[in-house]
């Protein structure tokens, strides 16, 4: 055989191929979706991607910055490209996660040479960043971000986010003076990278807190800034324990600071939202990473109400306890670091950001590799700590369970992938799942009407009011199926308390008049 086939650089081609292959075969099963859920609206009856090429502009970029521009021009794209067919939406949402994936690949390589883990040998890191990237790839958590085209922003963001990340690893190794040039021009295409991803999620606000702590954790421990932390420890301590109070005042005393587009009134308030994130954290996010079943788009989340409660208290005990435990462990700052990539990721829309929803699986997209990494690698320590005498037996030991426990992944997400198929699937699972909350209800409804099924709709709108009476959607769409069906009369109750709930809607007006 040609020696040059087994050079290292065709190695990590073979396994970028490799990743390519293998998000085709997973995900391949649902690149003829139909449109779902916000996409709908957001995509399918949105009048301005209608002239799509107003959207492709510097000028349009300029003035929607901070409204997600980038995330609309690529939308843009698709339409100018190919119209409204879901398809190119897909293959553009896979493209950019089989992308995502590659440059996890590559950073978690060079996340072994950064942290100077030598117990296994070059290759064994390959090998461990390949199936670490391909679980991020085919996790099912993920279909939510690939499938549900809205959630588009997660995995675009992610593209800046992780090719900024590379490329300050890459920054780490220019020690040389002759490198100079290189060195200002990567710092500028990070910056870039950082701002332009910033229009799509703000997720990308979390990168220079994530790149600093990169590199005092990959420092040697006599390095001048980790003297200088030492040094400064509780000065340092008491600026960072008194900017939290003032934020945490801010926020509790503002409901509408740092809450984006969305209605405060519509929410459950951020106090309340702060107190469920812990426990949505350890007992939704991370029990769906180790155990993805029952993956549901609209989870059924108890509010915590009282800072003193089970609910709040066993979070934050958890999230202690685990941090506590990998301090303890051999290569702790390699643990460490993972694991605060995973929290602070996820600490906007777990914590200060109030969203609608306590919990939704795309939020847990770019934190996941985090926990990823630690069970890749965290499996390998151990089966070399257990074969201690055999490093080959632990190594082809790791491989097995790897591409055991991928291909298990691969197939539970063909299957959710399935779920999505059309919105009668997908709301008829997240109402089995979720039988108390209202929204399935509704969507559930209009989704049985799209498919012709009056009778259904009529009964899961009567269904929802009966929840929640306070609700626009579901009075007026029942009164128009009413109305369709010639129920006139049961048609003019249904109108008339749609408009008692909201008044200033004049398509209500136009029903009734009818």
């Amino acid at each position: 055989m040609n020696s040059r086939w087994l050079d290292p650089r065709f190695y990590k081609l073979y396994c970028c191929a490799a990743l390519s292959i293998l998000g085709i075969i997973i995900y391949g099963n649902h690149l003829h979706n139909t449109f779902q859920f916000d996409s709908v609206a957001y995509i399918e009856n949105n009048p301005s991607l209608k002239n799509p090429a107003v959207l492709l502009t510097l000028n349009f970029l300029k003035f929607n910055f901070f409204d997600r521009g980038l995330l609309s021009i690529s939308m843009a794209l698709n339409v100018y490209l190919d119209g409204f067919r879901p398809f190119g939406f897909h293959v553009f949402n896979l493209t950019l996660h089989i992308f995502n994936s590659i440059l996890i690949f590559f950073i978690f390589q060079k996340t072994f040479f950064h942290f100077k883990i030598q117990e296994q040998g070059k290759h064994n890191h390959i090998t461990i960043a390949f199936f670490a990237s391909a679980i991020f790839l085919i996790h099912p958590i993920q279909t939510e971000s690939v499938i549900y085209i809205i959630s588009r922003s997660e995995i675009l963001a992610s593209n800046f986010y992780l090719f900024g990340f590379f490329l300050f690893q890459l920054l780490l190794d220019s020690n040389s003076p002759k490198q100079i040039p290189k060195f200002i021009f990567i710092w500028f295409a990070i910056i870039s990278l950082v701002v332009l991803g910033y229009s799509a999620k703000q997720t990308l606000a979390t990168f220079p807190l994530i790149t600093f702590l990169y590199y005092i954790s990959v420092c040697p421990l006599k390095s001048p800034i980790i003297k200088f932390l030492l040094r400064w420890k509780w000065v340092i301590t008491s600026t960072i324990i008194l900017f939290l109070i003032l934020l945490l005042y801010k926020l509790l005393s503002d409901e509408t600071f740092l809450i984006g587009p969305s209605n405060p009134d519509e929410m459950v308030g951020r106090f309340k939202y702060m107190l469920s994130q812990p426990g949505v954290v350890v007992f939704y996010y991370l029990k769906k990473v180790l155990f993805p079943m029952n993956l549901n788009i609209d989870p059924d989340i108890e509010v915590i109400t009282e800072l003193v409660s089970s609910g709040f208290l066993s979070g934050i005990f958890s999230i202690a306890l685990l941090f506590y435990f990998f301090s303890k462990q051999d290569n702790w700052r390699f643990y460490i670091f993972f694991l605060l990539w995973f929290f602070i990721i996820l600490s906007p829309s777990s914590s200060i950001v109030t969203l609608h929803d306590l919990a939704a699986e795309h939020r847990v997209y770019l934190a996941l590799p985090g926990i990823i990494l630690i069970l890749s690698y965290g499996l390998f320590h151990f089966l070399n700590c257990f074969y201690k005498n055999s490093p080959i037996k632990s190594f082809y030991m790791g491989i097995l369970f790897l591409l055991g426990i991928t291909l298990l992944l691969g197939v539970l997400s063909i299957e959710r992938n399935k779920v999505w198929r059309t919105e009668l699937t997908l709301w008829k699972d997240s109402y089995r799942k979720s039988p108390e909350k209202i929204r399935p209800l509704i969507n559930l409804a209009r989704a049985y009407t799209k498919d012709g099924n009056n009778d259904d709709a009529i009964r899961y709108y009567e269904k929802s009011i009966s929840k929640g009476l306070g609700i626009f959607v579901p009075n007026y769409n029942l009164g128009e199926l009413y109305f369709n069906e010639g129920r006139v009369e049961e048609a003019i109750l249904s109108f008339r308390a749609a408009l008692n709930i909201d008044p200033d809607i004049p398509e209500t007006y136009a029903k009734l008049g009818e």
